[in-house]
């Protein structure tokens, strides 16, 4: 038996309608249908679970249940086959109510018959089918609009509603179909827009450019295409939205990296890797330039064409390393020597790099092209300047130290010697800041060509600073062949140079030294050289001088003392000592000095001579001076504290510090620091400070002695002395130096000048300081010429702070303590002769007058006695082994010349006795042996004639 075509599910309650039903199948068609009959609901539902029913008859009435609850729940489960409803009597508005549940028909059944119910079967079966492909059609539609890779939309052209959009245009536009509302066409566009530029983009024929923008405000550029659709006989559009933003953008980058590469200053090319030989595939406009080549005549071509038709040996490196570099396939930067179309080289700085494409292979090359000829000259003159000094063209101290060292393996390999000068201008400085440094200039180019007409091709004569020169003398059979240079070049140099019109006079110091070859650092021959020129200088200059291990000796201690005072300066290890100074009328301390003192770690106490020259060269008296002056106003205030308020501290000062901008601000502010008033400061100042920047040093002293400082002419009499620098400085104070002091009381000169200038000074209202008091004597004579503060050993060494304190105790006067008063003199007289007896003799004539007696067999004390006593009558031997008398009494008129001077003498030398009288040099000569009573009138009538004298 064969299964029937069509098969058939009756779900029905009633066995008669069943059989019914089965009986109007078989009578219209019993082969091709099969039926299934069911009579409750469930089972019903279950049969067509099965999935075994092409369609379903169902009756209304299933006993407690509806056949149209069965349809229902049915088509929520999914069963889509087409279902019958049955029922016993018509309904239109159960009829409807089949229809919207999805029944495919309705019919009654007692009037029905076979091929009704055949035929309704039939048509349900065929709506189904029809109905089925319908939304399988739309399905695969719906499908291929959703995935779409394109963006689409559909829209209602009448209002600009959206009425879809595909997963891509929901993407582009980043739109949450579940969040959104109904959009419009308007919602995606950027508003007030003017169409952007195509740049270049391709677009469908009939395509728009738009300006859109995504939900969160991203720009884009979109290509819309839109083509008339109708779906469910709704007319509609179907847009086309292609996102060319990244194209544009790619386009523009593109364009703009072409303009860059068009407009580049360097020249660009590009070759194929892939091609055989690499030949260019694009040079751009500056390449053109650079080469002189145009792109027709260098495409095609490899890049070595600029190499030239012959090799080139300064390529050689640079070719190695492309080579290596395009084995590697990696970039290289090279200097190459190439040559323009015209033959006239350059040189290319070269940078070459590969383009990978997406499988990693290498497809071009890049080339950046860099004239860099420009650079090379310029690079090549720096390394001639740097090896050579600009003004003169000679080698300068590099070059030389290069020379020197190949000349001393040259001496060592072969047994000769090199001599180096060092020639260095006497008053060049002078002449170049009187004349100009464009004379000056002129000057040192003459020097130079001279020089180098005295050496040989294999000499160097090198300039090394200013006006200082050296010449390298390789290859010397002996030494002292170097003298032959030394007298040549010393002969040259001091020949007058003409300088517009006009003749200067130059002489040169010279300092040689010689070696053979075995010297560790050959350049130590120029600081030798240095050396012994600097010691040529010393001696007078215009001369030249050996090197000798003392000098360097001395050159390297001043170098180690140079840096351990610094160390000093930085650590503090400087102190102060005191020196008082004596008030003359008083006898006490009315001011202190302050003397710097060094506490070297291995010399001990350093006094300031041995290391103030070398800070001042060095540079390191500024340092220095500030904290002198800063430490010595503490110093002085808390003396003041002490109860000596009247003292002042007098603080040298070097010239390198008055000539300093910052000085005055450094006084204001040591004084601000330390509460110290200014009229208890006196700076010291040398007379030399005001040779150089006159104007600007003088300018400062005023402002100090605006501000409350005294000022003190120090070292007065030495150096450059000038009265016109006297007039000039605003000095409360100056200082004879010691250098008049020590032999004041026995050297006619010394004596004059001091006297001098106590008188000058008082005249100008200065007050006059003495420096170097030693002994009693100096003080007496000093005292007795109104010298008004007096300082020296005789009174006090340099004390320390602590033993200051305790020296002003007992010799400082405090305000409101009395002064000591003056004591008056007797009528004093001194006998000098070299025999003993011979003033015994007379001491014993002479003392029933009531004299003060004084006597020496010594010059020199006799000088003492005079310096600290007054004395008014003077009988002096005239043979003596020192001096003669008339000599001392020559001496004494012009340091005492209100005492009177007799000669006693056995013998007569009548010329100087004579010469003597008439220069007024001695009052009378007495003969020995002496008439005691004759000798006692002389004597009286002596004193009677210097009392005459002070009226």
């Amino acid at each position: 038996m064969t299964e029937p075509t069509l098969r058939v599910l009756l779900i029905e309650d009633d066995e008669d309608d069943y059989l019914i039903t089965r009986d109007l199948l078989s009578e219209a068609n019993p082969a091709y249908t099969g039926l299934i009959w069911k009579d409750n609901l469930d089972d019903g539902l279950e049969a067509l679970r099965e999935g075994l029913i092409d369609i379903a008859l169902v009756d209304l009435r299933l006993g407690p249940d509806s056949g149209l609850d069965l349809i229902q729940q049915a088509q929520e489960e999914g069963i889509s086959i087409p279902f019958i409803l049955l029922t016993g009597q018509g309904d239109p508005e159960l009829d409807a109510r089949a229809v919207e549940l999805g029944a495919a028909d309705y019919l009654v059944k007692g009037r029905l018959d076979g091929h009704t119910l055949l035929r309704s079967i039939r048509y349900a079966l065929d709506r189904a089918t029809a109905n089925e492909n319908l939304i399988s059609s739309e399905a695969q539609y719906r499908l291929l609009f959703e995935n779409n890779p394109t963006p689409m939309c559909l829209l209602k052209p009448e209002t600009g509603v959206i009425s879809a959009l595909n997963g891509a245009a929901r993407s582009l536009y980043r739109i949450r179909q579940e969040q959104e509302p109904v959009l419009q066409l308007q919602d995606l566009q950027k508003p007030d827009c003017t169409p952007p530029e195509r740049e270049g983009v391709i677009l469908h024929p009939g395509a728009t450019l738009e300006m859109h923008q995504t939900r969160d405000g991203q720009p884009l550029i979109v290509e819309m295409v839109s083509e008339s659709i109708t779906i469910n006989g709704d007319d509609l559009a179907l847009l086309t939205l292609n996102d060319k933003t990244a194209e544009i953008d790619n386009n523009r980058q593109l364009k703009l990296l072409k303009r860059c590469i068009e407009s580049s200053s360097n020249g660009i090319v590009i070759t194929d890797a892939r091609a055989g030989d690499m030949p260019l595939v694009y040079v751009n406009p500056t390449f053109e330039r650079i080469t002189g080549y145009s792109a027709s005549e260098a495409l095609g071509k490899n890049l070595r064409f600029l190499q030239g038709s012959e090799f080139d040996l300064s390529n050689e490196q640079s070719l190695s390393q492309i080579h290596r570099a395009l084995n590697k396939g990696s970039e290289v930067s090279v200097v190459l020597r190439n040559y323009r179309k015209d033959g006239s080289p350059f040189w290319n700085e070269l940078y070459l790099s590969p383009i990978r494409n997406g499988r990693n292979e290498i497809t071009h090359y890049v080339g950046i092209q860099n004239d860099i000829s420009e650079k090379k000259s310029i690079e090549n003159q720096l390394a001639y300047n740097s090896s050579h000094d600009v003004l003169t063209q000679l080698p300068n101290r590099a070059l030389l130290e290069d020379r020197l060292s190949q000349a001393c393996q040259f001496a060592r390999r072969y047994q000769h010697f090199v001599g180096v000068l060092f020639i260095d201008l006497d008053g060049f400085k002078l002449t170049n800041d009187s004349l100009g440094h464009q004379t000056g200039d002129q000057i040192l180019i003459e020097v130079a060509q001279r020089l180098r007409k005295l050496v040989r091709s294999g000499d160097t004569v090198a300039r090394v600073s200013g006006d200082e020169f050296v010449m390298a003398l390789p290859a010397l059979a002996k030494a002292k062949d170097v003298q032959l240079i030394v007298e040549g070049a010393s002969r040259a140099l001091s020949a007058p140079y003409i300088v517009n019109d006009e003749s200067i006079y130059l002489t040169a110091s010279i300092g040689i030294t010689a070696t053979d070859g075995n010297i560790a650092n050959p350049a130590e021959l120029i600081q030798q050289a240095d050396l012994a020129m600097y010691q040529a200088k010393q001696l007078g200059r215009n001369t030249w001088q050996w090197f000798s291990e003392e000098m360097n000796t001395q050159a390297n201690y001043r170098v180690k003392i140079r840096n351990q005072l610094q160390d000093a300066i930085d650590n503090g290890t400087l102190v102060i000592h005191y020196q008082p100074l004596i008030d003359s009328r008083t006898g006490q301390a009315r001011s202190v000095e302050a003397l710097v003192r060094w506490e070297h770690p291995e010399q001990g106490l350093v006094p300031p001579g041995n290391f103030i020259p070398l800070a001042e060269e060095t540079g390191q008296i500024i340092a220095l001076g500030r904290w002198v002056l800063r430490q010595a106003c503490r110093d002085m205030v808390r003396l003041h504290a002490a109860g000596f308020t009247h003292c002042t501290v007098a603080v040298n000062v070097s010239p390198i510090q008055i000539r300093t901008d910052s000085f005055l601000e450094t006084v204001k502010e040591a004084l601000k620091a330390s509460g110290l008033p200014p009229q208890s400061l006196e700076l010291e100042v040398v007379e030399s400070a005001v040779l150089y920047d006159t104007d600007q040093v003088i300018r400062i002293l005023n402002n100090l002695r605006d501000l409350g400082v005294r000022i003190a002419i120090d070292d007065f009499g030495t150096g450059f002395s000038s009265l016109s620098y006297m007039k000039l400085m605003p000095a409360n104070k100056i200082k004879i130096d010691r250098s008049f002091i020590k032999d004041v009381i026995q050297n006619r000169s010394d004596a004059a000048i001091t006297q001098g200038v106590l008188s000058m000074a008082h005249h100008l209202g200065l007050e006059v300081v003495a420096e170097g008091v030693e002994t009693d004597a100096h003080a007496s004579f000093l005292k007795r010429h109104h010298c008004d503060l007096l300082q020296g050993y005789v009174f006090s060494r340099p004390l320390p702070y602590d033993q200051l304190v305790d020296y002003m105790n007992h010799h400082g006067f405090r305000r409101g303590e009395p002064s000591p008063a003056d004591s008056s003199g007797h009528k004093t007289l001194l006998l000098l002769d070299d025999e003993a007896n011979i003033i015994k003799a007379l001491s014993r004539t002479l003392r029933r007058d009531g004299y003060r007696i004084l006597s020496t067999t010594s010059v020199r004390e006799a000088f003492s006695i005079l310096a600290e006593n007054e004395v008014q009558v003077i009988v002096s031997d005239q043979r003596m082994p020192e001096m003669s008398g008339t000599e001392f009494f020559s001496q004494v008129k012009a340091i005492h010349p209100n005492t009177v001077r007799i000669v006693l003498s056995g013998y007569t030398d009548l010329k100087s006795v004579t010469d003597a009288i008439n220069e007024g040099a001695i009052y009378k000569f007495l003969t020995k042996p002496w008439d005691e009573e004759q000798l006692r009138e002389q004597i009286r009538q002596a004193f009677q004639y210097h009392s005459a004298m002070q009226q």
